[in-house]
């Protein structure tokens, strides 16, 4: 099979040419062979643009390598400089070889010596020795990434004889068992799980087998692999191409308490851990209702345009929505389990936390805002009420209320989604939120959490004769919500509102 090859990565391979000609002609070290090893190979076989460079070398480490490298670049005149990064091996992290990056012809590469472990009764490879390119392929975690290219025969190499079958037939297999394979690195399940999902591709039967039948294989990845190895794999499924099937996977192969692990059971005050699957059915609504399929369904167009970054919110409360009626006690605070899964389980960020906490607590306040909407009469009092619904609900959202009423949506369609699409109640729903949205606009309060009261501190200190304290807080929202009520009011009018409800205070 051939590879189109950029300018880039040309001229790339053409320099390690010339150093390994320069290593047989110049030092005494034995015949130096590079491969072009893993991800850039299957993606460069599947068309896919791919800015990730592993060479793979025979009979030296990456960090000796790199530095001939830079030795032969210095004697030819390039007085640009190079630097070299070394990353240590870690096994008891899984992470057993030592691996140098450069930067080259502006492009981050790696280079690893070819792997041979040998082990001894452990998870822990007690030495590690130049392996064979095939030695190497049965070592890695799945078959389309066991490819190389050969920098000096210009072919790809398939040493497991089954990377470019499962590459053409959309197959996620390990080259080894996947028991050895996944005791080797427990990472390799999720591993698994992210490619399928990345590439719409199929998990072989005997690989599910054993992530859903053998718990030794969960414990390790409990117990072995730090959580923050854990997070970046969830991160890159959430932002994939198909978060749905990647927790479609968590879910049915009895991944999720592993991989969204709870509290401690000492710590949790109340609640328990809801069903797994009601974040894969609100995680599939998501999708539907993100797709062009959704618009059909009188799906509101605002819900077409959001970011990634508000999609990839989505997808993260969707996944810790089985955690929402749970409680933990943290520094003696009682605060809401989904927390303590994004920050220690899979180590999100704060921002995360903050993000989710928004989409998660505001379910059922946005929930009764949308039915009130739906149910006031639009006469002028009615329309008064409309717009201290909406009004309030814009400011407590702040400016992610569509994301919210997006997951909102979700949740309120979840029970339906079993049924066929076309169902009324799927329509009366999504009839309702579009409804709410258009209201939204029509009132022009899509900026009400910008809004500044027409009246501050000042005005009321002076206004009532009072000094600042705990009342003001009680008193601006007061104004607030009679400006969302009557909208087109003055300030003389709200100067005359405060005066007669907080006549008590003067």
């Amino acid at each position: 099979m051939s590879i189109d090859f950029t300018e880039q990565e040309s001229e790339i391979c053409n320099i390690l040419r010339k150093v390994t000609t320069y290593l047989k002609e110049t030092k005494n070290l034995p015949l130096v062979e590079l491969r072009i090893a893993g991800g850039w190979v299957r993606d460069k076989l599947l068309q896919l643009e791919c800015h990730d460079l592993d060479v793979a070398i025979n009979s030296l480490t990456g960090f000796d390598f790199a530095n001939y490298i830079k030795e032969f670049l210095e004697k030819e005149g390039n007085n640009n400089q190079v630097n070299i990064h070394v990353i240590e091996s870690n096994p008891e992290k899984s992470k057993h070889l030592e691996t140098a990056t450069m930067k080259l012809c502006g492009l981050d590469i790696d280079f690893v010596n070819l792997r041979k472990e040998i082990y001894e009764d452990s998870r822990i490879p007690v030495s590690l020795e130049y392996g064979t390119p095939e030695e190497d392929a049965y070592r890695r975690d799945i078959t389309i990434n066991a490819l190389f290219y050969n920098i000096h025969t210009g072919q790809v190499e398939d040493f497991t004889e089954k990377g470019i079958s499962d590459l053409s037939e959309g197959l996620i297999r390990t080259p080894l068992s996947s028991c050895k394979t996944f005791k080797d690195d427990p990472l390799r399940v999720l591993r698994c799980i992210r490619f399928a999902s990345r590439f719409h591709f199929e998990i072989v039967d005997d690989v599910k087998d054993v992530i859903l039948k053998d718990e030794s294989i969960k414990v390790a990845l409990n117990e072995k692999i730090s959580r923050e190895r854990v997070g970046i794999e969830i991160d890159k499924m959430i932002k994939g191409p198909d978060p749905v099937q990647a927790i479609d996977l968590i879910v049915n192969l009895g991944l999720y308490d592993v991989v969204f692990s709870p509290p401690p059971q000492e710590s949790i005050v109340s609640g328990n851990l809801g069903a797994p699957k009601n974040c894969l059915i609100v995680a599939k609504i998501l999708s539907w209702l993100l797709s062009d399929k959704s618009k059909d369904y009188n799906i509101h167009i605002i819900f077409h345009q959001l970011n990634e970054n508000e999609k990839r919110a989505l997808y993260l409360a969707a996944c810790t929505l089985p955690y929402k009626d749970m409680t933990y006690t943290e520094k003696g605070n009682s605060q809401p389990a989904y927390q303590y899964v994004i920050r220690e389980s899979i180590k999100f960020s704060n921002d995360d936390v903050n993000k989710v906490k928004k989409l998660l607590s505001s379910v059922d306040f946005v929930t009764k805002a949308v039915s009130q909407n739906n149910e006031v009469l639009t006469d002028r009092r009615g329309l008064e009420i409309i717009y201290l619904i909406i009004g309030l609900c814009i400011r407590e959202l702040n400016s992610e209320w569509p994301t919210t009423l997006l997951f909102a949506l979700s949740n309120e369609l979840r029970p339906y989604m079993d049924q066929v699409k076309e169902d009324k109640e799927i329509k009366e729903i999504n009839n309702k939120y579009t409804k709410f949205i258009e209201r939204i606009y029509e009132l022009k309060l899509e900026n009400a959490y910008r809004e500044k009261p027409l009246l501050n501190g000042k005005d009321i200190q002076k206004l009532l004769n009072i000094k600042p304290g705990p009342n003001f807080r009680d008193i601006l929202n007061s104004i607030m919500e009679w400006q969302l009520e009557y909208p087109n009011s003055s300030k003389e009018e709200c100067q005359e509102f405060i005066k007669n409800k907080y006549n008590n205070l003067q």
